[in-house]
């Protein structure tokens, strides 16, 4: 796919130069940036500004770094701290790596460890928002726990920007009507693989989640960026009277901390 096709019609309203030019720096010759460069450009769209937090510097965490938005909010959005998250054996659990070339881009702290399982290592209310981009469908036990150490490290009133797919999409309701299966990965694995999508999760699953977790919704919508909606399977749920919006194929949600996690162990999510 080429720049161009990647931005079709449908991703023109989120374009913007110096963002689509920063993120194709920083891709170099990864399929895998280039490829997903329509969700890229609309999640920094909606991304919260500077000046919403008010004065004082901003402390920002993304969980899961790509190594493209910490330095675009950093460089191009003007946040004072940026730290990231990973989980690769060959790093300590703190470092400080380049970020792609070192003279060009700068480098970034983070901590190297498993979100379902160890603490953010980090003092309750260090961060003013946290980043959770396409991360939390490739947990494999326990989300909820990495969910209430967002909680944690976030200040009252912070920030937490996620997005996820959406199991729901109009493209899944389709497959599922030609019998397919939905999940973009659906088979078995022996060994832990963190790269796969092992469970994707509805619009109401992720309400139950953040409610949960002690989060209130500032704004949650779904998106199209992967590939065009299903107009057959809007047309046949709009004819069945069935609920046609929220099913974008990208769930995205901003969130403001309200309270401590309210339920460690949800029902909806946890058997």
């Amino acid at each position: 796919m080429t720049d161009t096709q990647a931005l079709q019609g449908r991703d023109l309203e989120d374009y913007h130069p110096d963002f689509y030019k920063a993120i194709l720096d920083l891709a170099g010759s990864s399929d895998y940036v280039r490829g997903h460069l329509p969700r890229y450009l609309h999640t920094l769209k909606h991304m919260p500004t500077r000046e919403q937090f008010g004065k004082g510097p901003i402390r920002v965490l993304e969980l899961g770094t790509s190594d493209v938005f910490p330095f675009i909010i950093r460089k191009l959005l003007r946040f004072e701290e940026v730290e990231v998250s990973c989980f690769d054996s060959r790093l300590g659990k703190e470092f400080e790596k380049d970020l792609y070339e070192a003279d060009k881009f700068g480098r970034i702290k983070g901590f190297n460890i498993d979100l379902e399982s160890e603490r953010i290592p980090r003092a309750d209310g260090y961060y003013d928002m946290v980043l959770c981009f396409e991360l939390i469908e490739h947990l494999e036990r326990d989300p909820m726990f990495m969910v209430a150490e967002i909680n944690r490290v976030l200040k009252p009133q912070g920030i937490l920007y996620l997005s996820t797919p959406n199991i729901c999409s109009s493209r899944n309701v389709q497959k599922i009507l030609e019998g397919y299966a939905p999940h973009f990965h659906m088979k078995y694995n022996k060994d832990r693989a963190l790269y796969r999508h092992n469970i994707e999760y509805s619009p109401g699953q992720m309400a139950v989640m953040m409610q949960s977790g002690g989060f209130q919704a500032r704004k949650v919508w779904t998106a199209d960026k992967f590939e065009p909606p299903s107009k057959k399977a809007i047309k046949l749920l709009s004819q069945g009277g069935f609920p046609t919006d929220m099913r974008g194929d990208n769930f995205f949600g901003i969130y403001e901390k309200v309270s401590g996690v309210r339920d460690r162990w949800p029902n909806d999510i946890y058997a």
